[in-house]
C-alpha cells in the first residue's frame, strides 16, 4: 500500500506555485452591485427621456403643421353680432345675414371681415365707388335665395349674403356703404349697398344710391331692410 501524501507531492506544490502567480477576481463586492445597478437604471431613464422628449416635439410639430392649415376664417366658424352673423362655409364661403331690428355698426363688420380674410372698405352715410367699375362683382356677392345683384326697393327682412373673398380681384375692395334713411319713402329704414373698389382710386358719395333704378351691369348690389327706430320728427 501506498501512504504518501498526494497533496504534498513535489508536483503539486510546483504547480500551485505556478498557479499563485497568476492574478485572479474575486467574487464581486455588494458595493459593486449596487452600483452597477444603479448605472443601468440611469441608462434606461436616459433613453425614456430622450424618447419622451421626441414624441412631445413630434406632436409639437405636428399641431404647429395642423394650425398652419387652419384659416383664421375656420378658426372663427360663425361669429355673432347684434347687427349681423357671419359665417364661414366649408366651401370658403362666408355668409352674411342682416338684423334688421339692430342698427349696424360699420367699424365693427369692417373689422370682422378683416378677421375673416375679406378686404373691404365699410363707411357709414357714404358709399365709395370706382369708375369704371372693376369686374367680377357677381363672382364675388351673390344673394339668397341666387339672383341677379340688383337693387332692392322694397325692405328685405333678413338679407343674407354669400361672398367669396377667393374671387376678389387682386388690387380691389369690397365697397360697403351704409345709411340709417330718415327721409323719403323709406323713412326709418337701413340701405346697405356694396360693390368692388380699386383699392387706392375711388371717390365717396354722402347721397344714398337710388334705390329704384337698379343697377342691370351686375356690378352693384343695393338693398333695403327694416331699422328700429324712426326719423326724428316722425
Amino acid at each position: 500500500m501506498y501512504d504518501t501524501d498526494v497533496s504534498d507531492s513535489p508536483e503539486l506544490r510546483e504547480l500551485r506555485d505556478a498557479v499563485s502567480g497568476v492574478a485572479t477576481s474575486g467574487p464581486p463586492t455588494v458595493e459593486s452591485i449596487i452600483a452597477r445597478g444603479r448605472a443601468q437604471r440611469r441608462q434606461r431613464r436616459a433613453r425614456a427621456t430622450r424618447f419622451s422628449v421626441g414624441g412631445v416635439v413630434g406632436a409639437g410639430a405636428l399641431a404647429l403643421g395642423v394650425s398652419l392649415a387652419v384659416t383664421p376664417a375656420q378658426r372663427l366658424g360663425t361669429l355673432q353680432r347684434a347687427a349681423y352673423t357671419l359665417r364661414h362655409n366649408a366651401n370658403g364661403t362666408d355668409t352674411l345675414t342682416l338684423n334688421p331690428v339692430d342698427l349696424l355698426n360699420p367699424a365693427q363688420l369692417q373689422s370682422d371681415f378683416a378677421q375673416y380674410g375679406i378686404p373691404a372698405k365699410v363707411t357709414s352715410g357714404s358709399y365709395c365707388t370706382t369708375t369704371p367699375r372693376p369686374a367680377g362683382f357677381s363672382q364675388v356677392v351673390s344673394t339668397q335665395p341666387g339672383g341677379p345683384q340688383t337693387a332692392q326697393p322694397t325692405p328685405v327682412e333678413h338679407p343674407t349674403l354669400t361672398i367669396d373673398p377667393s374671387q376678389i380681384p387682386s388690387g380691389t375692395e369690397l365697397s360697403v356703404g351704409y345709411f340709417q334713411l330718415t327721409s323719403g319713402p323709406a323713412a326709418g329704414e337701413q340701405q346697405a349697398n356694396m360693390s368692388l373698389i380699386n383699392t387706392n382710386s375711388y371717390t365717396c358719395s354722402s347721397t344714398p344710391p337710388d334705390m329704384t333704378k337698379p343697377d342691370t351691369s351686375n356690378q352693384d348690389f343695393g338693398l333695403l331692410y327694416g331699422g328700429p327706430n324712426p326719423p326724428p320728427g316722425s
